[in-house]
């Protein structure tokens, strides 16, 4: 640019020849001017220069890096591309076992459905079943609820009942304890010759009168002594209202005989006659309700004693008066 200048210096001074002074001045003025001009384009084309050196340079790296990057992209393609085809290869397997499993699905959807609706009518039957083994659950715990009630009553029903029997028992006890009482005191006499003795065991009261008191040998007729005794117990008997009078004859072992045979075949009759004779006084002297009465011959065949010894055998020829329980 500064040649540039001169040059057009020197092309004025040859052109102007003469000239003022002033002129050249402005010319002067006027070159300084173009020089600086000159200077200015001069800076702004080397900047241009090396901006154009840049531009260059950085269309050069990214000419650089877009080719790297096609590289890069052509490689993810084809790996994309490889990748979709295993894909494919992938996605065809599946669907051929999609179709394979839709046919079985197929083949055995009628199978299926006829076991759903096997399994759904014995659902319903258990339903069923179920619903009626609750009701019997509950009307049976309903009969048990009412059993126990009904246990708990009879149970209550049963202790008053007890109670009332063992009242009953205890006042039935007082009563046969009081008879026995009155009849030991009436027979007092009678108990000290050993002729009646009374016994008194679980509520059983018993009289027994040897049979010398009452009969003669061998006679079923009652003595007038006999007859006293009686009416001393009937007395007390009749005032027992609750029991039963059972009059039991009992004999030896030693047989009959003689004429006496004649009328008692066997020691069976006799102490059947006796027991008979004494329930009849009884009866009609002592006046004891005759539903009340029993007689009862046993013979020989209860003794209380062994028939080896006289002694013995008195002891076993008796008449028990038992006081029992009415039937």
């Amino acid at each position: 640019m500064k040649r540039y200048a001169v040059v057009v210096l020197a092309c004025a001074f040859a052109l102007g020849g003469c000239v003022s002074a002033s002129k050249y001045r402005d010319q002067e003025a006027k070159a300084k001017t173009s020089q600086q001009r000159a200077d200015s384009l001069d800076k702004e084309l080397a900047a241009a220069k090396k901006g154009l050196e840049a531009a260059n340079a950085a269309a050069q790296k990214s000419a650089d890096a877009a080719q790297k990057s096609d590289q890069d992209l052509r490689a993810r393609l084809k790996a994309g591309a490889d990748q979709l085809a295993s894909l494919n290869t992938q996605m065809a397997s599946v669907q051929k076992s999609n179709k394979d499993l839709q046919e079985s699905l197929e083949a055995n959807k009628g199978e299926l459905t006829k076991k759903v609706a096997e399994l759904i009518k014995e659902k319903d039957a258990l339903s069923q079943k179920l619903a009626e083994a609750s009701n019997a659950v509950a009307a049976r715990e309903k009969a048990i609820a009412q059993a126990r009630e009904e246990k708990a009553a009879l149970e209550k029903a049963k202790a008053e009942e007890k109670k009332a029997l063992e009242a009953a028992k205890e006042a039935e006890l007082a009563k046969v304890k009081q008879s026995y009482e009155d009849l030991t005191a009436s027979l007092k006499s009678e108990i000290s010759a050993g002729e009646v003795t009374i016994t008194q065991l679980k509520g059983k009261l018993t009289v027994n009168m040897v049979d010398r008191i009452l009969f003669d040998s061998g006679q079923a007729e009652v003595r007038s002594d006999g007859k006293k005794v009686l009416e001393k117990v009937g007395k007390i008997l009749s005032a027992v209202a609750d029991k039963d009078i059972r009059i039991e004859g009992h004999t030896d072992n030693k047989p009959i005989v003689g004429d006496l045979k004649n009328k008692y075949a066997t020691n069976w009759e006799l102490s059947t006659a006796r027991a008979t004779a004494v329930l009849r006084y009884l009866q009609d002297i002592a006046k004891v309700d005759p539903k009340r009465l029993v007689a009862a011959g046993y013979g020989e065949f209860r003794p209380v004693a062994p028939n080896d010894a006289p002694e013995q055998r008195a002891l076993n020829r008796r008449i028990e008066i038992v006081l029992v329980p009415r039937e």
